[in-house]
């Protein structure tokens, strides 16, 4: 049976990951404006995916024990919650209208952002070492080595830069050509979540330990000597 290139679209889910980013840009333009806001329906859709990545990062890591590859979803958790921290914007995004909000609540609610940058930088300098300590490099190589999600990453890499772009970032102001350049930015960075998270589960799956069934107990090969 011949096999199909791995840059082609492999089964429903990455075809529907196509279609979804194609239809990033209708869809900002029939959204209400309300939706994009800070704190809206589609930030809050964000931050429930990225805590899905994270606690199915968790999950694999209980599962996959002592595997390689457990260490590899350990070190993906914290990863997880940085994302969703940011988009929270640390805690400010559950806050009420900073016009409208009172001092004390606003001082309460963020106190700790002096500490943000530091710990996140503490953060991702211990990732980095374990990273090399642990070589979670070798399940990643390991699970592309039968086929490269191809799909899954060109739509992350995309949507990313479109959330960039409409940002204003990168020096391509997409923002003052497009009608509701927030709504597709948040739309674009919701995606890249989605295929982030569908990549991580291409690689746990490719890694994940075969299931033993327990009450089956194999029997002593025969020898044809004890046959006899």
């Amino acid at each position: 049976m011949r096999r199909s290139p791995s840059w082609l679209p492999d089964g429903r889910v990455e075809w529907m990951l196509l279609a979804a980013l194609a239809a990033c840009y209708p869809a900002s333009l029939v959204l209400p404006a309300a939706w994009a806001r800070e704190g809206g329906p589609l930030e809050s859709l964000q931050v429930l995916v990225l805590c899905a990545g994270c606690v199915l990062a968790l999950l694999m890591y209980v599962r996959a024990r002592p595997a390689r590859v457990a260490m590899l979803a350990l070190w993906l958790a914290p990863v997880w919650l940085l994302l969703a921290g940011r988009e929270l914007s640390w805690g400010r995004a559950w806050l009420p209208d900073h016009s409208t909000a009172a001092d004390t609540m606003a001082g309460m609610a963020l106190w700790f952002q002096p500490l943000v940058r530091p710990g996140a930088g503490v953060l991702l300098a211990a990732l980095l070492v374990s990273a090399v300590y642990h070589r979670i490099d070798g399940p990643l190589r390991a699970a592309f080595t039968r086929r490269v999600p191809w799909v899954v990453l060109i739509v992350m890499l995309a949507a990313a830069m479109g959330s960039t772009c409409a940002e204003g970032h990168m020096s391509c102001h997409l923002d003052r050509v497009i009608p509701s350049a927030q709504a597709f930015e948040e739309l674009c960075e919701l995606l890249a979540y989605v295929a982030l998270c569908m990549a991580q589960h291409v690689v746990f799956m490719h890694q994940m330990p075969p299931k033993r069934i327990p009450g089956i107990v194999r029997a002593p090969a025969v020898t044809p000597e004890e046959a006899g």
